[in-house]
């Protein structure tokens, strides 16, 4: 029975305070309505106006379960100048206290003015940079490497930021002892840009078609190139072994006809060496890498 009279004493106490008049300042979040489609607001953090009111205790009691919002219309009470939105409290009154109930009465709204710089919308496109580690298992490997879909995207902000921008990274991801073909979709990063900023995208796809590869060795004639009719050249090695890596079934399509081995007389004008270094040229997609077993090639003048 003490319990049950001490609730109803405390239920009269709570009811008769919150129907008492009270004056306090709320601050209010501010939204944006209106706002042209072109213009974006550069500042770094939300806007507030502290709203004093005059209201019951119920009213009050309200807003400590919720954040309460301006919503500033900008088709009214605001101008703009040199690139500013300009708000000025005493003109925007009126729709406050439309947003309110009809028992809040508004006292006083500070600041009294809000300054609201704005940047007109640019584009601009820029590639993406993939931001990972991709490991595949021994004896396997991607002929065409890791692709990006799509490999450049746009950014939209104001010009003086995304005039800075360079390139887009994807999201950190690794993937180790790969062995089938990936597909997967990996988010973008903005890094050190602000949170006006929009993406074209929100992610891109990675794709590798990966295969078993192996390795072949050619032997391959070495040529020199642009030698004077005049000039007897005597080189070794006449063949220089080149090794290189192809995926499994396109080996026996990859032929010794594929590769050149140059070496060019006019280096040795320009550089005064005693040899040629050779330079390995592949006339084929169907090679993922290859390097030649010698580096240098020997020469002597005959009479």
């Amino acid at each position: 029975m003490f319990g049950l009279f001490f609730l109803m004493a405390f239920l009269i106490l709570v009811v008769t305070k919150l129907s008492e008049t009270y004056v306090e300042t709320v601050p209010f979040t501010v939204v944006y309505k209106n706002l042209p489609e072109n213009h974006v607001i550069t500042l770094d953090s939300t806007p507030q106006v502290n709203v004093t009111m005059s209201t019951h205790g119920f009213n009050l009691f309200s807003y400590y379960f919720y954040e309460p919002t301006y919503i500033l219309d900008f088709e009214s009470n605001i101008t703009a100048n040199d690139n500013v939105y300009q708000w000025l409290a005493e003109k925007g009154t009126y729709d406050l206290k439309q947003q309110l109930k009809k028992s809040i009465e508004v006292v006083s709204v500070k600041p009294d003015t809000l300054l609201l710089p704005f940047g007109v919308l640019s584009t601009k496109k820029v590639p993406v940079k993939l931001q990972s580690k991709v490991q595949f298992a021994p004896g396997y490997d991607a002929l065409e490497g890791v692709k990006i879909i799509p490999d450049s995207v746009k950014i939209i902000g104001a010009l003086e930021e995304i005039s800075n921008i360079d390139a887009i990274e994807t999201s950190a991801f690794d993937l180790k002892d790969v062995k089938t073909s990936i597909q997967q979709k990996v988010g973008l990063e903005l890094e050190n840009a602000s949170g006006h900023l929009k993406l074209s995208e929100n992610s891109i796809t990675i794709s590798a078609d990966v295969e078993k590869f192996t390795e072949g060795i050619f032997e391959v004639p070495v040529v020199i190139l642009n030698q004077p009719r005049d000039v007897q050249i005597n080189y070794f090695p006449k063949h220089i072994k080149v090794a290189y890596n192809t995926s499994l079934k396109d080996y026996k399509s990859v032929k010794i006809s594929d590769f050149k081995i140059e070496c060019d007389y006019n280096d040795i004008l320009t550089s005064q060496k005693t040899y040629f270094e050779p330079k390995l040229i592949i006339n084929t997609d169907l090679v993922k890498s290859a390097r030649m077993k010698q580096s240098k090639v020997d020469y002597i003048f005959e009479q």
